[in-house]
């Protein structure tokens, strides 16, 4: 225990209680040393709080050396708070990682979206090439320049079959 502290104890326990029940009446024999009591009760009791509560916000040194070479990493501030810290490095991380990612895929859908655009211009023109042969003139053209074939056109008209003269 503290020294002072057993001194005022001692002081408390040994002075006679008033009987009168207005409370405790000190012995007004040593002012002094009651002044003194209450002086390092007060200091104590406030060492107490700030300790409890620490107030003493330890910074440390602010220099840019002190930045620079890492001391600023052993204040009681930053030891406090390492675990805010940490999180907030590990969000920046997952953000950055994320931001990254949806570029690639941004990237990757315009590609994507070119090619599409590519293929569908193939494709019209591989289907208008189709319908281009496909006409009759053409027809007629590849088998006329064809030695194997022996198709021609025909030179007489259609001949119109009518409901009335089968019957």
């Amino acid at each position: 225990m503290n020294k002072d502290y057993e001194e005022t104890e001692d002081t408390l326990t040994d002075k006679p209680e008033d009987v009168s029940g207005e409370g405790h009446t000190m012995d007004s024999s040593n002012p002094k040393q009651e002044k003194e009591a209450e002086v390092t009760d007060k200091a104590e009791a406030i060492e107490a709080i700030k300790k409890f509560t620490d107030e003493d916000d330890d910074f440390g040194d602010f220099s840019f050396k002190s930045i620079i070479g890492g001391d600023v990493l052993q204040s009681k501030f930053f030891m406090r708070q390492i675990l805010w810290f940490l999180l907030v490095a590990v969000l920046a991380m997952v953000y950055t990682g994320n931001r990254y990612s949806s570029e690639q895929d941004i990237i990757t859908i315009d590609s994507l979206k070119d090619e599409l655009q590519t293929v569908k211009y193939n494709v019209l023109t591989q289907s208008s090439d189709l319908m281009n042969l496909s006409r009759q003139s053409n027809v007629e053209r590849i088998l006329k320049h064809s030695k194997d074939s022996m198709l021609q056109n025909p030179v007489t008209p259609p001949y119109v079959i009518s409901a009335d003269s089968i019957e």
